[in-house]
């Protein structure tokens, strides 16, 4: 064997996140470097005492980063870095995923030892960090479905990045849009999107709160929407809760859907006209809807009041209603 090399500083270890320590991290790289050494060898190299290099080895050894060779003294060689490290990977999130599968059995544990203490009913979150933390645990845990009232304020975005990865897991997801949750550019865009994915989506002009349910089992909603959500409650299994889902249920049922896609009468409208009444229906301002068509304001509104008198609608939300089930959108 050569003259032995010097492995990266103690401060550049990167294998911490595996769960390996730093002095076993030190070990392996000195024998990247010096494959074949002995266990004083390496102690030297490290200025390590022989114990310590000798409980890393045992450790690094039990975990497949390394192996011994035959021969007196006894020897280590390094095992190579991307089999030993994606082996470790692979068993580290077999771990996590058996974990997050116990999550559901520990809750139901956790809930039959309160189930008598009306105060773990509510649980008060404080902080649009910790409401923002709770509901992404609230996915992470649902099995079957969630219900969403979409709705302002939002405690990190609008566009909420983890929903495609529950829809990939087969969770059913039901979302109440209100109009001005579609406002912002890009919103019907991402709807799509989502829907393509699996949401099933609907649209009210207003909702009266923020809400999501998962699995009926839970629910966290904001205590005051006026001065954003820095304060809301997440609300378990109690009558509380079953008059939310009867809520939303209730609301869902009035509700315009996004994705309708009947055949239209004969002749009642032309496609022009559908994405006009779309637009309506979805709360767009009459200068956005012109732009998005290309068309004049006046021209729009023209269109706009032929429309309701052909659907008997007051409103431009009856107009999109009526026009849903009437087949024209």
């Amino acid at each position: 064997m050569g003259p032995a090399r010097e492995a990266h500083e103690p401060g550049e270890r990167q294998l911490a996140a595996l769960g390996i320590p730093d002095i076993d991290e030190q070990i392996y790289r000195v024998l990247l470097l010096n494959p074949r050494s002995s266990q004083q060898q390496l102690a030297d190299m490290t200025s390590l005492a022989t114990a310590r290099v000798a409980s890393a080895l045992r450790r690094l050894e039990a975990l497949g980063f390394v192996g011994r060779v035959e021969g007196r003294p006894r020897r280590y060689v390094p095992t190579i870095p991307d089999v030993a490290v994606e082996t470790l990977v692979h068993v580290r999130e077999s771990q996590l995923l058996g974990a997050r599968a116990a999550v559901a059995d520990l809750m139901g544990e956790y809930r039959a030892g309160r189930q008598d203490d009306p105060g773990e009913l509510v649980e008060i979150v404080n902080g649009e960090r910790a409401v923002a933390q709770r509901f992404a645990e609230i996915q992470n845990s649902c099995t079957t479905e969630i219900l969403l009232f979409d709705r302002p304020p939002y405690s990190a975005g609008p566009d909420n990045p983890q929903q495609s990865e529950v829809l990939t897991r087969g969770i059913r997801w039901r979302t109440i849009y209100s109009a001005e949750s579609l406002e912002r550019y890009g919103a019907r865009a991402h709807v799509r999107e989502l829907s393509a994915q699996g949401e099933q989506a609907r649209l009210l002009p207003r909702l009266p709160m923020k809400l999501v349910i998962a699995d009926r089992r839970v629910a966290l909603i904001p205590l005051m929407l006026e001065t954003g959500i820095r304060q809301s409650a997440v609300i378990r299994r109690s009558t509380l809760l079953d008059a939310l889902v009867t809520l939303f249920e209730l609301y869902w049922s009035r509700a315009l859907p996004l994705d309708a896609q009947q055949p239209a009468e004969t002749g009642a409208v032309d496609d022009e006209d559908r994405q006009v009444l779309a637009l309506l229906a979805a709360g767009a301002k009459d200068e956005a809807i012109a732009r998005e068509l290309g068309i004049g304001v006046r021209t729009l509104r023209r269109r706009m009041q032929r429309l309701l008198a052909a659907l008997d609608a007051d409103t431009r939300f009856q107009a999109g209603l009526q026009a849903s089930r009437r087949g024209w959108l």
